[in-house]
């Protein structure tokens, strides 16, 4: 039996009768959490390019400096959350991610201001996610595939209502009417901070976990296939949400429509969140990861050859839940790497990986400055082929 398989035996004791209604208050508070660094996609052509006047490539800066934030912090707030109990970075993520995003994007005047704004909310976002990964993986137990599906689900939702809600604010009150989106993260911060109570109790560690021994046991582990495995993922998936409104609009395609556009993606996301978690815990994970790459690559390239936009939203909606269906199989591998300190897991995973994938960005926007949006998402799509020699390597 391997060191991951003795610490992941199931926990015999009855579940508590309050987890249902918990679990089902940390999915919703998963929607509110990620509305916040997805709100800012469908602006870009519509308001903050032409508005503080930069290019693609720095397009596809905001969306690295975003993911670098949101995700590279995540391992280490994942730590702290495990050694402190939780509540204040789930409470406090909520918060700064739902004050400082909408009044950043309502009020900045400069792309650098711009750039500043949406990097601390970034890591509120960062703060949230471990932790609440890891309550819900051990809310669930016996169905950690489906459980995680749920949280998933919860965070494709959000990105799902972002476009809209940036939309309906944008139209009833223009671009400072943008502030008003910040009500529902401080709503459900209130509902996090009562639904934690009792606080989850802290995992102590003796000794540091940064040791060369730690970073060995990452490789053993198959830490490092796992973190290539997101990082090329997420290059794809931020390289769509980045480029794709940005091809549209240049196509002269109208704003609601492009917005639009991004929201079949989530929520199709979210239906790709559900199947792939789901008939992972019947099928396995491997084929649902190799699977989701070779689809999201198919539906990619077709939807940049498409010439109607009714086959654009038929296309987007085969990527969007394709993309999104091995999410939760990815997360589970994490927790099965370290079951020991599953938010921390949670955060190298997410973490480490999206930020391989941010990089990603850069280049496709960069790319897409010299040639076309088109070509940029050409090379996200062959990302996502790259994917299929890593899976083989997994460990189980």
């Amino acid at each position: 039996m391997s060191i991951g398989e003795e610490k992941a035996i199931t926990d015999p004791s009855p579940p508590n009768k309050g987890e249902p209604k918990k679990a089902a208050t940390l999915v919703t508070a998963h929607v509110s959490n990620d509305i916040y660094p997805h709100l800012y996609p469908g602006l870009l052509p519509i308001i903050l390019m032409p508005q503080l006047g930069f290019s693609i490539a720095a397009a596809g800066l905001i969306s690295t400096v975003i993911a670098l934030t949101t995700q590279l912090m995540q391992p280490v707030m994942g730590l702290w959350a495990d050694r402190l109990g939780g509540r204040a970075f789930v409470v406090g993520g909520l918060l700064v991610g739902s004050i400082i995003v909408p009044i950043t994007l309502g009020w900045a005047p400069t792309y650098f201001l711009l750039l500043l704004g949406l990097l601390l909310g970034g890591i509120g976002n960062a703060a949230f996610h471990p932790h609440a990964a890891a309550l819900m993986s051990e809310m669930t137990r016996k169905y950690k595939g489906s459980g995680m599906s749920l949280f998933m689900l919860g965070g494709n939702f959000g990105r799902l209502l972002a476009p809209l809600l940036a939309s309906f604010a944008l139209y009833f009150g223009g671009r400072h009417g943008l502030l008003v989106l910040a009500i529902p993260g401080l709503i459900m911060a209130v509902v996090m901070f009562f639904s934690m109570n009792p606080p989850p109790t802290p995992k102590h560690r003796e000794g540091k976990i940064f040791t060369v021994d730690f970073f060995k046991s990452i490789k053993q582990r198959g830490g490092l296939v796992l973190l290539s495995i997101v990082g090329l993922r997420f290059m794809t998936v931020m390289s769509v949400v980045t480029l794709v409104p940005i091809m549209w609009a240049q196509a002269g395609i109208e704003y609601g429509i492009y917005n639009l556009l991004l929201t079949v993606v989530f929520a199709a996301g979210m239906i790709g969140n559900l199947l792939g978690g789901t008939l992972s815990d019947f099928m396995g994970r491997k084929p649902i990861i190799i699977a989701s790459a070779i689809l999201s690559a198919l539906a990619l390239i077709l939807f940049i050859n498409s010439s109607s936009v009714i086959g654009g939203f038929v296309l987007i909606a085969l990527l969007g839940a394709s993309l999104y269906s091995s999410d939760p199989v990815i997360m589970l591998f994490s927790h099965h790497i370290f079951p020991e300190n599953k938010g921390m897991a949670s955060g190298i995973t997410v973490g480490l990986g999206g930020m391989v994938g941010s990089l990603g960005v850069t280049l496709t926007g960069f790319i897409s400055d010299i040639y076309s949006p088109a070509i940029g998402l050409y090379v996200a799509a062959g990302a996502m082929i790259m994917v299929i020699p890593f899976v083989y390597k997994l460990i189980k």
